[in-house]
């Protein structure tokens, strides 16, 4: 009976091969980079920032408004920094329970 053969090191062809700058991206060098990024919509990049605002005129810190949204503390920090948009449940609660919402995000 033949026994299975153990292997001490991974094969080489099964890893994956490193970047020389990691922040290129998988297979993708500068000039894709720039293409894949050009067209951010201005309105989405105006909601961010109002949202974000809103965040940090609402609530004194991040955790406070992680508790208010039910959400994990990293994501209530990328609606404060305007990495992220909240979900539309998330954007319905914030009209129901924040007194700004209208004043910040319709400018009214």
């Amino acid at each position: 009976m033949n026994s299975p053969k153990i292997r001490t090191q991974p094969d080489t062809r099964l890893r994956q091969m490193s970047h020389a700058n990691p922040f290129e991206g998988r297979g993708r060098n500068p000039a894709a980079a720039r293409r894949a990024h050009i067209h951010h919509h201005p309105d989405r990049v105006d909601f961010l920032r109002r949202w974000s605002l809103l965040m940090i005129a609402s609530f004194p810190n991040r955790e406070t408004c992680a508790v208010h949204f039910g959400v994990t503390f990293q994501t209530a920090c990328n609606w404060f920094d305007g990495f992220n948009a909240p979900y539309g449940q998330h954007v319905d609660y914030a009209i129901e329970t924040l007194p700004r919402y209208a004043e910040i995000m319709r400018g009214q």
